[in-house]
């Protein structure tokens, strides 16, 4: 598969993708491989098969402790860099503005529920997995995952072969929306 004329995007969703069909084919002893990423809109994200060529696609999202924070890992904004922290640290010694702290239960759920519900509005087709590319390395995801099934719970879900969430490093996945098919 020729890379070099992907945007930064569809670089992102192979990587993505790759990550987790590693993990899946390990974890469950099947050979799906990418076999196209898609264009601009296009979806989904990620069409992959295996060898007797039953078809897994893939609607790719990613998530991040607060707003911003992707932008600034790939160096688009500043506002998680040195000097952005050292203005917040001033402005919270004057009084002016309030610490801005990272949690799990309070910031990264949050917005990891809000990425996921901006994709159930769409149709993706048959036999396709919704994979959140987690992007900060720390949190344990296992910690909330019945807040997240509860959140899902009662809502119609396109993704016939589950949500998923991908580590940072893309070392662990975690199903979070197991289809009732496949229960």
């Amino acid at each position: 598969m020729n890379t070099s004329d992907y945007n930064e995007k569809q670089q992102i969703e192979l990587a993505t993708a790759e990550g987790f069909f590693a993990l899946y084919n390990a974890q469950f002893q099947t050979s799906y491989t990418v076999t196209h990423i898609a264009g601009d809109g296009e979806a989904p994200d990620v069409l992959a098969e295996n060898e007797a060529g039953q078809e897994f696609n893939l609607e790719i999202t990613l998530t991040e402790n607060r707003p911003g924070d992707i932008a600034a890992t790939l160096g688009r904004s500043d506002n998680r860099s040195i000097d952005a922290l050292k203005r917040h640290l001033e402005a919270v010694r004057t009084g002016k503005e309030r610490p801005q702290i990272t949690s799990l239960p309070d910031n990264a759920l949050s917005v990891l529920l809000q990425r996921i519900d901006k994709k159930l509005i769409k149709r993706y087709g048959r036999n396709t997995a919704l994979i959140v590319r987690d992007t900060s390395i720390l949190w344990d995801w296992e910690q909330v995952l019945p807040s997240i099934q509860q959140h899902l719970d009662g809502k119609t879900i396109p993704f016939d072969l589950g949500i998923w969430l991908l580590a940072f490093n893309k070392t662990s996945l975690i199903q979070v929306y197991v289809p009732r098919v496949l229960r």
